[in-house]
């Protein structure tokens, strides 16, 4: 074999072995700065919640989903810096749509005080937050019920508004759960705040719960929500569940 020979295949492997992972690149998805427009912030936090807040944006298209969330917290100055960011998917078929979404931040435990929540991509796009002083050693003020899942629904007819609840109770081996209340406000203006309160009872009310302890409930709205918003249901874990929402004369969206 020629000298030249040789030197044509050294430079053949070469170039295969250094291509081959250029094209696997292409595909991996990109991690970019998130497109936030809103921060969303429950109002009732106390020092001993495991604080939350939500920020919330639209996808020009199919080809984002949401990445990753973090804070900086600097407790000297309350002053709470988030960052955001999507995974863009260069090697799909975008469809264009514009497709909200929400990406929930844990804060954790926080001192009493005002506090200032910025991005740290957008100086002008900050909230402010209250962290009041705990009034009870519990984790909550109240027993909430193991809540799964939450919407916002609008009757067709009347264009009445509820907040529709659904879970499983945990298991007790001398009692059950039931809930007794679901209290709903708007606090702040952009956001409903759920708190369904539960009770440990020991009656007949465990034996005509289902053999699953599934539960459904229903809590209608005294006033009507409009516009873009967050529906926050605080939880028995010290989670929350964050749903989008978005209701306009037409209904909901």
């Amino acid at each position: 074999m020629t000298f030249k020979l040789i030197s044509a295949l050294v430079a053949l492997s070469a170039s295969s072995l250094f291509a081959a992972p250029v094209a696997v690149r292409t595909l991996d998805p990109i991690e970019v700065a998130s497109p936030i427009e809103k921060i969303f912030i429950p109002e009732g936090f106390d020092d001993n919640d495991n604080i939350e807040v939500v920020l919330h944006g639209n996808f020009p298209n199919t080809c984002y989903t949401v990445g990753r969330a973090s804070a900086t917290v600097d407790n000297e100055n309350h002053e709470i810096v988030v960052k955001a960011t999507a995974y863009k998917y260069p090697g799909k078929l975008c469809l264009q749509s514009i497709t909200p979404f929400i990406q929930t931040v844990t804060l954790g435990l926080l001192n009493e005080g005002n506090y200032t929540v910025r991005m740290a991509d957008k100086q002008n796009l900050q909230k402010e937050m209250l962290v009041s002083k705990r009034k009870t050693e519990s984790a909550d003020d109240y027993l909430y019920a193991t809540v799964e899942n939450a919407g916002l629904q609008i009757d067709a007819d009347s264009g009445k508004q509820a907040v529709k609840l659904s879970g499983h109770f945990p298991y007790f081996f001398v009692g059950c759960m039931v809930l007794r209340d679901v209290k709903v406000k708007t606090a702040p203006s952009d956001v409903l705040v759920v708190q369904p309160i539960a009770e440990i009872v020991d009656n007949e009310e465990c034996q005509n719960q289902p053999a699953d302890r599934s539960f459904e409930y229903t809590a209608g709205l005294t006033e009507a929500f409009r516009g873009e918003g967050l529906l926050h249901v605080r939880t028995l874990d010290g989670n929350s569940i964050n749903r989008y929402i978005n209701v306009d004369r037409n209904g909901l969206h």
